[in-house]
């Protein structure tokens, strides 16, 4: 990410591979910014943001929302949890759960690549981010309970995504 300018006329660029993210309070500013990007370099200008990295941005004249419904749905069909019952929380009240379970080891690479699915998509659902820390801890040996509390979070997310 680069800044530039201060104030009002302060320009945000996000920067990934070879996409640009242009972003400030002048429109001025940012239409001068890219003649610029223009004239130094081949590009085209592809309008308003609507999806990047996963995220789904719908700007209205009041509001930006963000979701990651196309990316939720992909988690839950890798994990076979496509057509589950939903959830209404993300995680039992007081779940203790802990290192040294009592229940069988599970796949950690599957585990880990849940986990880290799902880190990513409380980008946009910060109601799972508590859920999702205390299921990071169990990355290094995780046993059938932790699987199945992981699966709770993905039956929540289920149920706000269809």
């Amino acid at each position: 990410m680069y800044t530039r300018g201060k104030g009002g006329g302060r320009l945000i660029v996000g920067v990934y591979v070879d996409d640009l993210i242009i972003t400030g309070g002048d429109a001025v500013a940012v239409s001068k910014f890219k003649a610029q990007m223009r004239n130094a370099f081949r590009m085209s200008d592809l309008g308003l943001l609507s999806y990047y990295l996963g995220l789904e941005v719908t700007q209205g004249p009041d509001e930006i929302a963000l979701r990651q419904s196309a990316y939720a749905t992909k988690i839950l069909e890798k994990a076979g949890l496509a057509a589950c019952n939903s959830s209404a929380t993300p995680m039992e009240m007081k779940l203790k759960l802990l290192k040294e379970g009592s229940t069988p080891s599970v796949d950690a690479t599957e585990y880990r690549s849940l986990i880290g699915s799902l880190r990513y998509l409380c980008n946009s659902r910060p109601d799972m981010a508590y859920a999702v820390g205390y299921l990071s801890r169990f990355m290094e040996a995780p046993r059938q309970e932790h699987l199945a509390a992981v699966r709770c979070v993905l039956r929540y997310v289920a149920g706000t995504v269809h």
